[in-house]
């Protein structure tokens, strides 16, 4: 996924958590975009030793 993606998919976690007036409905999306952006950094991770390939279509 391109950088400019991702940056707008944080976004579009962070206007949600806005949005909503529930602290338990905004914890839940600011946990689920914290574990996003851990998946995303092991696998940009995983990309740079070269084990895998975020981009490449499955056979």
């Amino acid at each position: 996924m391109r950088a400019e993606r991702i940056n707008e998919l944080w976004a579009e976690f962070d206007d949600l958590a806005s949005k909503s007036e529930n602290e338990d409905v905004q914890f839940l999306i600011r946990a689920i975009k914290l574990h996003a952006e851990l998946v995303n950094a092991r696998l940009a991770a995983l990309e740079v030793l070269g084990g895998v390939n975020s981009q490449a279509k499955p056979t």
